[in-house]
């Protein structure tokens, strides 16, 4: 099965985002993550609240010939809809009293005392995303700079990445289709046509 090629790849969308984190006492087997942008006046809207990622499997693989390794994984995203009204207003009140700041970790700070809510929400972490997108019929390539920052372990990072979304059999897996065959094949396409072209980028000393 053809899964393209980079070549084929057309420009998408080109974004940056604020994902502000937030911990909830009383669902402490998960995080919500809040997608923000930035408007005119300089404060954070929410676009979109999700809850931790599953995923159903992770496969990491160690190129020793290359200059990058590879990671495979199949997720699913949860966004949270039908939000309870307090955890609603609480997810509101964290964001909205947060300050863009270019020299902070994970680009935004709170003012002393306003990184929570009472005992129960907390900010635990967050990131500053910028990204160009390109997209052909079958897959999805995201350049992505991410500047994280965990307010649990105060530590952060500056991460360049790049992500192929193989969005030809995401489609096929969520109309359930379970042509195994094609399915495989159209895997092995992607992961061949990675490994012979990003894979194969030499990085200059």
């Amino acid at each position: 099965m053809y899964i393209g090629k980079l070549t084929d790849l057309k420009f998408d969308s080109s974004k940056k985002h604020y994902h502000v984190k937030v911990f909830d006492k009383q669902r402490s087997d998960t995080t919500m993550s809040c997608k923000c942008t930035v408007q005119e006046d300089g404060k954070l809207v929410i676009h979109k609240v999700e809850l931790n990622q599953i995923r159903q499997l992770v496969e990491d693989i160690s190129c020793l010939s290359k200059d990058f390794d590879l990671r495979l994984m199949l997720r699913t995203k949860r966004i949270l809809k039908n939000i309870d009204p307090e955890v609603e207003n609480a997810i509101k009140s964290l964001v909205s009293s947060a300050i863009v700041d270019p020299d902070a970790k994970g680009g935004l700070k709170w003012p002393l005392g306003n990184e929570s809510i009472g005992e129960r929400f907390s900010i635990v972490g967050v990131w500053h995303t910028s990204y160009s997108a390109f997209r052909n019929k079958t897959l999805r390539l995201k350049l992505r700079c991410a500047d994280r920052f965990d307010h649990r372990s105060s530590t952060g990072e500056i991460s360049n990445e790049v992500t192929f979304k193989l969005t030809g059999i995401s489609e096929r897996l969520q109309d359930g289709n379970e042509e195994v065959d094609t399915l495989k094949g159209m895997l092995d396409s992607a992961v061949q046509m990675i490994w012979d072209t990003v894979l194969s980028y030499k990085i200059k000393p």
